[in-house]
């Protein structure tokens, strides 16, 4: 069942950015290392084992279970303020990969970036909206 159409569109992002975890989260788990830790693939990468991959599957899981919670519940400010969270620690992730540890190049953090910034732009623009 999906989000109320009464609250916008916002939930709609939130529930496509939850099912889109919940799937890489699965691709983790099921996948080889290297399949799963795609995006990191800068100069300095580290070696993908197993480990990394299931630490990542979970970091996305939580992910998912955060903004697919958002998505039914955004009128409630506690878990609207936890996906904004979400979005602002997979940009604060990205940009330590790419720029402090070069684990990741610029090609595997753009769609992250924009997706997590426009995201986080949105859900603050819209939390007083939201927060009623």
């Amino acid at each position: 069942m999906l989000p109320s159409a009464q609250d916008g569109y916002l939930p709609y992002l939130l529930l496509f950015n939850s099912i889109a975890a919940t799937i890489h989260t699965v691709v983790c788990y099921a996948s080889a290392p290297a399949v799963a830790l795609k995006q990191f693939s800068g100069p300095k990468r580290p070696p993908p084992t197993l480990l990394l991959a299931h630490v990542y599957g979970i970091k996305n899981l939580y992910t998912a279970l955060i903004r697919g919670y958002a998505a039914y519940y955004i009128g409630n400010q506690q878990v609207y303020d936890l996906a904004i969270f979400t979005f602002a620690g997979v940009l604060i992730l990205y940009v330590g990969e790419f720029a402090v540890w070069r684990t990741a190049s610029l090609r595997e953090v753009m769609f992250p970036f924009v997706l997590s910034g426009s995201s986080l732009v949105w859900m603050l623009a819209q939390r007083d909206w939201y927060g009623r």
